[in-house]
């Protein structure tokens, strides 16, 4: 074979490739969210389903959606249910302490993690609430009965049981926001320290 004839083969494989890759991005996001697709290189006796997130590289051979008639009806009928608020336990502090002195309460933990840190914790609140827990280098749990409490989900929330806002301004500060009686974030009944 010739040089010319191996450059054509190659570009032919690659268009192909090509081809393939952009049919299975476009199954992908035509899918319903949460669609199930099957992984067709295993053998039939090995099949196994694989969730594949529309903004995840994709394998190269995949199979159409499989959905039951009842399961495809439901996904494009109704939106998802909302998620139920995560309950959250009452404890003596929690109903005791003015709302102000939890939150205050709340900024001496991080500041006492930064402390033994040198930075605060950083994340999402279910990561910072881990990371005061003692997910962190030395295991530390930081967090005390102070009123600041924690959720099913692992969030740690105000003394109306709503998930704290953690927005990290530097390494060294961070602001706190509590929700308020409303439960709604950034109303005028907001508590925010830093």
């Amino acid at each position: 074979m010739n040089r010319r004839t191996i450059t054509l083969a190659i570009l032919f494989a690659g268009l192909v490739l090509l081809c393939l890759q952009v049919r299975q991005r476009r199954q992908a996001l035509l899918a319903p969210a949460g669609t199930e697709l099957i992984d067709s290189t295993k053998h039939s006796s090995e099949r196994k389903l694989a969730s594949v997130p529309a903004t995840s590289p994709l394998p190269l051979a995949v199979e159409e959606p499989v959905l039951s008639s009842a399961t495809a009806s439901t996904q494009r009928s109704s939106p998802p249910a909302p998620s139920p608020t995560a309950p959250v336990i009452d404890t003596a502090e929690s109903t005791t302490l003015p709302p102000a002195t939890i939150l205050e309460n709340m900024r001496t933990r991080i500041r006492q993690y930064g402390d033994a840190f040198g930075e605060n914790p950083v994340g999402t609140n279910p990561e910072i609430t881990s990371a005061l827990q003692g997910d962190n280098p030395k295991h530390i749990n930081f967090l005390q009965q102070d009123g600041n409490r924690v959720n099913a989900k692992g969030e740690l929330v105000d003394a109306w049981g709503t998930p704290y806002f953690f927005h990290q301004i530097s390494g060294h500060e961070m602001e706190i926001r509590s929700a308020g009686p409303d439960k709604v974030m950034y109303t005028g009944d907001d508590l925010v320290t830093r």
